[in-house]
């Protein structure tokens, strides 16, 4: 098979493991490079500056999702209890993200985890936001406040939380299932069927707007810059994008770990599967879920984040699987017209596909150590 034709098959998805010639069992392909690190909630007291309580929470909040698996978050301790939030540069991505509009929700939905996971350790999130605009060195404040809080959601369900990019069923959203995702927030999320005039435009727009960004050299560079083919790169960064969370199987992604480089990306054919691959998706799944604001302050945004995770964490029960496309709202013209065209007012910050699966994946995304998030430690020692 020719190295187009494999690029092809790795974005396709290609051979299915265990079905076809090849399987994953008869490659014995490892997958401990790619995979996030394994975090022991019963010894979580080996990081300085940090209680095991801390630590926990930390290690949840670190699950929380960021454009292109950039992880941009980093804590600066305080003192006991009294975190600080800020982000690391060289984890932006100014060439989709020029704005940062899209750290500031990541950091949004970094908070969420954040608070849900302080009590399940029995403590309530005190959260101040002090970023002025979203290229501020500091973001927000959290202090921690021995409190038994109502958990709302398990340990568990924050480690299974992942991004899912096929498998969806074309089952319509059912009526109780979309009551329970909008909630209380009839303002600020809204459903459309794949089949509705608005669920078409949205798609329709996905698509177009993949094309182009897929047709900008800096923004497929930047792409490629964050594609850990091989478990050795993994292993090296502990963030990006690999085989396993673009949902590659078998010997294809073997292939794609062995052979594929940061020149694939960049290459014709890996831009026209790329918009196949896309072009699948969007008429697959049951529609589209809209995150949207009045505004886009710093405040703003991170509410937006909040809000989108704690309605992630609520599909979990359902089967309920979320893709997040940010491109619709990255290129013009459509980031500007993608509201009006909808007919909805303020600011859209997250357009998601969604759509029943038949059961959860394993999350397979990279993760840095906690020990990587930590700026500095009390008294200047550095983690």
């Amino acid at each position: 098979m020719k190295r187009r034709e494999f690029i092809k098959y790795c974005l396709a998805g290609g051979v299915a493991a265990g079905t076809g010639l090849f399987s994953y069992s008869w490659l014995n392909m490892k997958e401990e490079g790619a995979m996030r690190s394994v975090h022991s909630f019963a010894n979580s007291t080996n990081i300085d500056g940090l209680s095991e309580d801390e630590a926990n929470i930390l290690y949840l909040a670190s699950l929380a999702p960021s454009g292109h698996n950039t992880q941009p978050w980093v804590i600066t301790i305080i003192e006991p209890k009294q975190w600080r939030i800020g982000s690391d540069r060289t984890r932006w991505l100014p060439a989709v993200d020029p704005d940062n509009r899209e750290m500031i929700l990541s950091i949004g939905t970094f908070l969420e985890h954040l608070s849900l996971a302080a009590r399940i350790q029995g403590y309530e999130a005190v959260i101040d936001v002090i970023g002025e605009n979203n290229f501020s060195s500091e973001i927000a404040e959290v202090r921690f406040i021995k409190k038994q809080m109502a958990v709302t959601v398990s340990d568990k369900v924050i480690q299974e939380r992942r991004t899912v990019r096929k498998g969806f069923l074309n089952s319509e959203i059912s009526g109780e299932d979309r009551r329970m995702l909008i909630g209380n927030n009839k303002q600020a999320v809204f459903y459309y069927p794949l089949n509705s005039q608005e669920g078409s435009y949205i798609s329709q727009a996905n698509l177009l707007a993949n094309k182009k960004q897929a047709n900008r050299v800096d923004a497929q560079m930047e792409l490629a810059d964050w594609i850990r083919w091989s478990d050795r790169e993994a292993s090296q960064h502990q963030n990006g994008l690999t085989p396993e969370s673009m949902e590659m199987k078998g010997l294809v992604r073997w292939y794609a770990k062995h052979f594929l480089s940061k020149a694939d990306v960049l290459s014709k054919s890996f831009r026209e599967e790329t918009i196949k691959l896309v072009e699948e998706q969007v008429h697959n799944g049951a529609g589209w879920l809209i995150v949207k604001s009045d505004g886009s302050t710093v405040e703003e945004l991170i509410n937006a984040g909040r809000l989108l995770e704690s309605i992630w964490f609520r599909a979990h029960e359902k089967r309920i699987a979320f893709h997040p496309m940010t491109q619709v709202l990255e290129e013009s013209p459509w980031q500007t017209e993608l509201a009006q065209e909808i007919g909805l007012a303020g600011h859209i910050q997250f357009v998601v596909r969604i759509g029943y699966i038949k059961e959860h994946l394993k999350p397979v995304s990279l993760r840095m150590p906690i020990s990587k998030i930590l700026v500095n430690a009390p008294h200047g020692n550095h983690i």
